[in-house]
């Protein structure tokens, strides 16, 4: 395992468990102290794993130049007649690089999407809430929840399109239990989180 795959799994870890001390906390403060990080390190994590799955395309002759500038949020230049990506950053919304990998990979974008994306799009706005603030603002434990099962099932669907029939190694079969499949997935009932970053082990089959 690198050492950028035990961090994003650590980010999942560091989530799950901020999210299960928040419910024993002693004060208000500390509650809500302990939700923004379970919520601010559930985003940590998506992004860690949807940067990994975009770095995969990097160098693949199937994506345009301005498709992997979007994968890898690097700018487009035009250097000696031909458009290359140069070192400088150019940031998408999250919710259109995730849309644009599912639109790739997936016969049916809609179908792909299903109910978790509208759940996602709501946990968006309460994260730019926190990390943008304009006000006093209070998350409750459920918002959290949601939230991160919300991260889960969108990891979800874009492993299993992109990775359908075990087309990479540690990725099975359809006649297999999927790594990657939440349906039917308990959020708090796993004790032990990812044991591997590049085979998604961070869900579990039921």
């Amino acid at each position: 395992m690198s050492e950028f795959e035990a961090y994003s799994n650590e980010l999942l870890i560091s989530a799950k468990k901020f999210l299960e001390e928040s419910k024993s906390a002693g004060t208000p403060s500390e509650r809500q102290r302990l939700l923004r990080s379970a919520l601010t390190h559930s985003f940590f994590f998506l992004e860690a794993q949807l940067n990994y799955l975009a770095s995969r395309f990097s160098n693949s002759s199937d994506f345009s130049i301005s498709e992997k500038s979007l994968l890898s949020e690097q700018e487009v230049s035009l250097v000696k007649g031909k458009f290359i990506l140069i070192n400088k950053s150019k940031f998408y919304r999250l919710e259109d690089r995730i849309e644009f990998l599912l639109a790739r990979f997936s016969p049916d974008l809609e179908a792909s999407k299903g109910s978790w994306f509208s759940e996602l799009l709501v946990s968006i706005k309460i994260r730019n809430r926190l990390v943008h603030p304009k006000e006093a603002h209070q998350i409750s434990e459920q918002e959290v929840e949601r939230s991160l099962l919300a991260v889960l099932e969108c990891l979800s669907a874009m492993y299993i399109c992109r990775f359908p029939r075990g087309s990479e190694p540690g990725f099975p079969s359809r006649s297999e239990p999927p790594l990657g499949y939440v349906s039917g997935f308990r959020l708090w009932s796993i004790r032990d989180c990812p044991p591997s970053f590049s085979a998604p082990r961070w869900l579990h089959w039921f």
